[in-house]
């Protein structure tokens, strides 16, 4: 029985794809069985065929396996192509691990990772730090957003922060804890999540699958948790250039934020939500215009959310588009 298949799904990034993998190497050799599945999602640049070269040296043993997804689907559409090739090839493994392309492990993270899992039979889903370039803690862990935490996190206002404080998304816990939702960078998954929650849901090209996928496997009866002796560095948008503020939102962000909200809450609470976004974001203007303050705002985003809310606002719910295995 395989003990861990971890996914890696690439989409133009065969380089930082190899890097992830050469990382992961410690880890592997302490486990019994594992396995990793690079998934290409149709890059159309070489890349598959790239990885098809290196992961087929004999220095990786045999462990990578270079599956083509056939189409950009996403991130949840292409994690969704690797567990199916997993349970199809191999059967059904003791855990999925999924890791970013653009993200470096620690050594010991995995084993960490499947130790905390082993000892917590509650848990479905593990997340872990998350650093960035510079070596500072970038994620921990999340709540569920939530009308009152869209107000909080656009407005960036300190007095507000406090008030709010129990519904502020980003939380910072120093342990091991139970938490809403972990970030979809390093996230481990016990197998029989797959078979009682149900496959990602394709709907979501990028953002937002990853707190849908943690809100079903919660109302399944699984606990989700961050493991703060965890880690891995992480670059961060390297295949969306969405670090560039200067650049527009994408127009799939808008379409997941509100599939998540409309899915799992209504379309009024995600009209609300819309609302609460937009004033917080008109506070953080207000305070951009002051003297001393500058704050970085992301070209037209504002006007582009209050845009697609009004054309959305008489949209039906959303199918569900997850299956089973």
């Amino acid at each position: 029985m395989i003990e861990v298949a971890t996914i890696i799904v690439n989409y133009r990034t065969p380089a930082a794809t190899i890097e992830a993998v050469a990382a992961l190497g410690k880890d592997l050799e302490r486990l019994e069985e594992a396995i990793v599945v690079v998934v290409d999602n149709d890059s159309g640049d070489g890349s598959a065929e790239r990885l098809h070269k290196e992961f087929s040296e004999t220095k990786w043993n045999g462990r990578v396996v270079v599956v083509s997804s056939g189409r950009n689907g996403g991130f949840g559409s292409g994690v969704n192509v690797g567990v199916q090739y997993v349970l199809k090839s191999f059967g059904s493994p003791r855990y999925f691990y999924i890791l970013n392309p653009d993200a470096s492990i620690d050594p010991g993270t995995l084993n960490t990772l499947v130790s905390f899992m082993a000892d917590h039979p509650d848990a479905g889903l593990l997340g872990n730090l998350v650093r960035n370039q510079q070596g500072g803690d970038v994620i921990r862990a999340f709540r569920f957003p939530s009308l009152l935490g869209e107000l909080e996190g656009t407005a960036c206002l300190g007095l507000l922060s406090r008030l709010l404080r129990n519904y502020v998304v980003p939380i910072n816990p120093t342990a091991s804890c139970e938490v809403d939702w972990v970030s979809g960078v390093s996230m481990l998954f016990r197998s029989e999540v797959f078979s009682t929650v149900g496959f990602f849901d394709e709907a979501f090209f990028l953002y937002f699958e990853e707190i849908d996928f943690a809100k079903r496997t919660r109302q399944a009866g699984w606990k989700t948790y961050f493991v703060a002796d965890a880690g891995v560095g992480h670059i961060g948008a390297l295949s969306t250039g969405m670090r560039d503020a200067s650049r527009r939102m994408p127009q799939y962000w808008f379409e997941s934020r509100r599939r998540y909200f409309v899915k799992h809450h209504g379309r009024l609470y995600a009209a609300a939500c819309d609302a609460a976004w937009l004033c917080g974001h008109a506070i953080v203007r207000v305070k951009s215009s002051l003297p001393g303050k500058r704050e970085t705002l992301r070209k037209n985003v504002g006007r582009d959310l209050l845009r697609f809310s009004l054309a959305n606002f008489l949209k039906p719910a959303p199918e569900s588009a997850q299956s089973k295995p």
